[in-house]
């Protein structure tokens, strides 16, 4: 018969999932004397995740006991094992109230010993605890299974890298494991098959100890586990596998030593990565209802797959199983944040950005002519973190430093230790062969240094670096993943500053400090520019919302205010409400909800930079040089032909009305191009000194480095002031000038309209950098009638946005900073 229990949860809990390969009897204290571990990512109301320890005094011939918390055992959205747990051994139960403190839930303990049933107050949800690695459970750290498993990130309707890759299969075993032997069948080829004999302890091992909160002196970490892997050999798209794996010695009983994976296809596998607005789901997006009717009605994108979920969730097909298009489209999931409020496709809870991005990759082959492949997408973007978290912890970390005389006052953003996510996020793929990477990240390091990688300085040389650890652990064994895979990034939004300076010098860091990609730092990279990508609606702003009060399901609404404001037309608001409505604003303006955009940059970027039959521009207008031209008072900036590619730049002189900065408020509107008249003023990055005591900025501290466009050498005995007058950074931006600026008649250039200078030279030049802001805010019918997305000047005919750049001008000439070229 079973057993119940009653367990009394002292703090927020998750319940769920008990393993043992013994009878269950009553009174067994082997049942209950174990350390138990969350199984699946999840946090507390305070941000950390818990681990247990079962108090045995409590359970001898008795049916109910106390859990008490014996360690934290990791930073918030950590995760811990890799790993499957089978489907008939799961209990999907969990407790909600994030707030509430000594929830009861019973427990009733399965006969066969393998799971807990919970119910009771609050135990609702999808969550999994399981026991960890003891001398009386005979079976590797949780979750795992209890004998053989593929590792987590492996599941039915996955896709693996095409030839002439070789893909891997792995997972992990019992310690008492003797051989794994691989099957893969070819359904399509007659069930033909081949069987490989698997090597044990050849894959990375996530999740140890050096990759969470040091200061966490009590976590405790299971051992190494036994793991095994083969690699596959070479095969064309697409296919129709199941591949088989059998262990010997891995379970006296032998019911737990075959396991199998099916429906498995060949094709592309992209892996997503970064922090929030690459966690953003197609949920929060506008164009979600169009992509479900695209695949539901339309039959399009039936090519990709990914592992559907949460992504900070994503190295699990426990919380993020693979699956088609179509599946993710058609099958329902428990709402997963409080803004969904009913069951929803699984499709919504991919990253937007990423599954966008193979949206648009499959839209241009097929315009293209070719069959797309099957997709698989991979995501494992977590908010809130920095670049250095998601970095390997080896000597790479440690080649980025600032290299100035007053570097000891630059202080970076508190927060995790570096390589926290590698180990959670990054090291449980880094076995699986793919095609290539997407990365979408800075907003968390804002507050830090940008740099130049040339001095090997800030977020520019961190850039660099993570690019070149990601591509050197994912190529280790030859003929697997490319050592110049194909890498993929998006410069962030404008909205995405944190209230950090210096974003032109941010959006110039995410390309190594060249200004475009591909470059020296960063070969065989393309890139999405997103300062003209914020949220087209405000978010939630424009009158139709604050004064006015239109929409009837915003908290603010007034019907009287609402007609006043619109003279009796409420109905000019429908589509600036309906855009609350039906798309849910997720942590404010910082995460845009037009990733459709940004998924079209990237991936008509990806497309014409990587594919033969890709023949147009991977990058929009590319700043070539400039030259002073006297007679006509202009300042004729030229654009990188080559990169144009036959295609033409597309400059709107009609510039929306300017309205200048105030304080921190920035500058809106007008023609994005800046010079400067004194050249003693330039600086790509100027830089404010910190109090040592307390890390907040000094007044009148402002300074430039040497990397950056200061003196070269920097003087010694004294800091040299980029701006005398300047308290903060922010003022430092005001000694540039806006001019306007027309195209010259069918040429790739602009010419800069220099009389307002009244007989100044320009001394340098800029053009979309910062926080950039293109809409026009004395449009009355702004965020009432139409939002403001892809509003900027230069554009190219293709649609592709200018890329930001600043040069000095010396001699009547442009001169760029290295490593930026002109």
């Amino acid at each position: 018969m079973a057993v119940s229990v009653s367990v009394v949860f002292l703090l927020l809990l998750l319940p769920s999932l008990i393993a043992s390969q013994k009878e269950c009897k009553i009174g067994d204290a082997s049942l209950f004397t174990k350390t138990w571990v969350i199984a699946y990512n999840k946090t507390s109301s305070n941000g950390t995740s818990l681990l247990l320890t079962l108090n045995d005094a409590t359970v001898l011939n008795s049916t109910s006991f106390n859990i008490s918390i014996s360690h934290i055992h990791s930073t918030r959205n950590g995760g811990f094992y890799p790993g499957t747990i089978y489907p008939n051994r799961t209990v999907d139960l969990a407790m909600y109230g994030e707030d509430q403190d000594n929830v009861t839930c019973v427990g009733t303990i399965a006969e066969d010993c393998l799971s807990i049933q919970w119910s009771g107050k609050g135990c609702i949800g999808a969550m999994s605890w399981c026991a960890a690695w003891s001398h009386d459970c005979q079976s590797p750290p949780p979750p795992y299974g209890y004998g053989l498993s593929f590792w987590s990130s492996l599941g039915d309707n996955m896709v693996l890298q095409q030839a002439p890759s070789k893909s891997a299969v792995y997972g992990v075993a019992t310690p008492t494991a003797t051989s794994v032997v691989v099957t893969v069948i070819n359904h399509d080829e007659g069930d033909s098959s081949y069987t490989v004999n698997a090597t044990f302890n050849t894959t990375h091992q996530p999740f140890g100890p050096e990759f969470v909160n040091t200061k966490c002196e009590k976590c405790v970490f299971p051992g190494p586990f036994t793991s095994w892997k083969i690699f596959l050999k070479p095969a064309q798209v697409g296919g129709n596998y199941t591949i088989i794996a059998k262990c010997t010695g891995c379970s006296q009983s032998g019911n737990f030593d075959v396991v199998n994976i099916t429906n498995i296809t060949f094709g592309d596998v992209w892996h997503c990565s970064g922090q929030s607005n690459m966690y953003l789901p197609v949920f929060n997006t506008f164009h979600r209802n169009e992509t479900l009717r695209n695949i539901t009605e339309l039959g399009k994108y039936h090519n990709i797959r990914a592992m559907f979920g949460r992504s900070g969730d994503g190295y699990s097909v426990l919380t993020n199983p693979w699956k088609t298009a179509l599946q993710a489209a058609t099958q329902l999931e428990a709402p997963q944040s409080h803004q969904q409020k009913t069951d929803t496709p699984y499709l919504f809870q991919l990253g937007a950005a990423c599954w966008y991005f193979a949206q648009k990759l499959t839209d241009e082959m097929i315009a293209a002519g070719m069959t797309p492949p099957p997709m698989g997408l991979t995501n494992s973007a977590v908010g809130g973190q920095r670049i250095e978290e998601f970095m390997r912890n080896d000597s790479s970390i440690n080649v980025c430093a600032a290299k100035d005389d007053f570097s000891q006052n630059w202080k970076l953003p508190d927060g995790r230790p570096d390589s926290v996510m590698f180990g959670t996020q990054t090291l449980p793929f880094v076995d699986m062969t793919i095609k290539g990477w997407v990365w979408y990240q800075g907003e968390n390091n804002m507050g830090g240094v940008k740099g130049n990688s040339l001095a090997n300085v800030g977020y520019s040389c961190s850039m660099r670096e993570l690019v070149k650890a990601w591509r050197k652990i994912w190529s280790e064994t030859p003929n697997t993943t490319d050592p110049l895979a194909p890498f993929g990034i998006v410069t962030l939004a404008s909205s995405g500053s944190e209230g950090g300076p210096n974003m032109g010098a941010m959006r110039q860091a995410q390309t190594a400090g060249y200004g475009i990609v591909p470059n020296e730092a960063l070969p065989n990279t393309f890139l999405a520019q997103a300062y003209d990508l914020d949220d087209p609606w405000g978010p939630s702003a424009g009158p139709c919302f604050k004064p006015w009060a239109c929409c009837e399901t915003h908290a603010t609404y007034n019907k009287t205010t609402c007609l006043n404001g619109t003279k009796g037309h409420p109905e000019i608001c429908d589509l600036a409400c309906a855009t609350d409505v039906n798309t849910d604003i997720y942590m404010g303006g910082i995460h845009p909800r037009s990733k459709k955009w940004v998924g079209d940059r990237l991936g008509k970027a990806a497309f014409n930079f990587l594919y033969p039959e890709g023949k147009s521009a991977y990058t929009g207008p590319t700043f070539n040089g400039c030259k002073v031209d006297d007679t006509d008072k202009t300042l004729i900036i030229t654009f990188n032909e080559t990169l144009l590619r036959g295609d033409t730049i597309s400059v709107n002189s009609n510039f929306p009305t300017y309205i200048p900065q105030s304080g921190r408020k920035q500058a809106t509107g007008g023609s994005q191009l800046y010079v400067q008249i004194n050249a003693s003023q330039f600086c790509m990055e100027p830089l404010q000194m910190g109090n040592l005591s307390d890390g907040k900025p000094l007044p009148n501290t402002i300074f430039c480095p040497t990397w950056a466009g200061g003196p070269d050498p920097y003087p010694k005995d004294g800091l040299v002031l980029a701006c005398s007058k300047c308290e903060t950074d922010y003022d430092a931006d005001s000694s540039w000038i806006m001019l306007n600026f027309t195209q010259v008649p069918g040429k790739n250039a602009i010419a800069v309209d220099l009389r307002p200078l009244n007989g100044s030279q320009p001394t340098a030049v800029r053009y979309a950098w910062g926080i950039i802001n293109c809409c026009d805010y004395a449009d009355p019918n702004l965020f009432v009638t139409h939002g403001c997305i892809e509003n900027c000047p230069i554009m190219s005919t293709s649609g592709m946005t200018a890329n930001p750049f600043m040069a000095k001008i010396q001699g009547g000439v442009c001169e760029c900073l290295p490593p930026m070229q002109c």
